[in-house]
């Protein structure tokens, strides 16, 4: 390890490779990273694409608003969308709302069963549940939002009721 950290740098570890795009394909090249290990370590998923975890576990198509679509209408999610608006959640999905539905089942309206967070007055707090996250954290572990500071802005994407926002 100490070796590896020594000698090599980031442009050692990414490369353009031959890599299966899906099992069982085409090699085709492809950006990819861990080279070094994934040398050293050749088997037949060592040049393969990576994906997020999500992908695999089947995560992602329940996700989707068409897995939710025969379980709470648009209009369902437009009406407790505004009402928890006015309560300070942001809820961007079907999926978002379920999982907020089912969190103040267990803690309550507002979360008063939670003994170790602090709800914040309206415009306090995490941008996307008001609950406090202090002044350094970028990332509220209650709702998932990030940036969950208020008026913080990031490169890349942002996570705040439930929606992946490319910036």
């Amino acid at each position: 390890m100490t070796w590896a950290l020594r000698n090599t740098h980031r442009e050692d570890c990414i490369d353009v490779r031959p890599i299966r795009l899906f099992y069982g394909g085409e090699y085709k090249d492809h950006e990819t990273g861990k080279v070094i290990l994934r040398l050293a370590y050749e088997t037949v998923s060592s040049w393969r694409r990576k994906d997020p975890i999500e992908v695999g576990s089947g995560a992602t198509i329940i996700g989707k608003d068409e897995f939710w679509c025969e379980r709470i209408s648009d209009e369902e999610l437009a009406t407790e969308s505004a009402a928890l608006a006015k309560r300070g959640y942001i809820i961007n999905s079907k999926e978002y709302l379920v999982n907020h539905r089912i969190w103040e089942k267990i803690f309550g309206i507002d979360g008063v069963k939670l003994t170790d967070k602090k709800r914040l007055p309206l415009g306090e707090g995490c941008a996307g549940c008001c609950f406090d996250i202090g002044t350094e954290k970028m990332f509220c572990d209650l709702c998932g939002a990030y940036p969950a500071q208020r008026g913080v802005k990031v490169d890349g994407p942002s996570y705040i009721g439930g929606t992946k926002t490319e910036k």
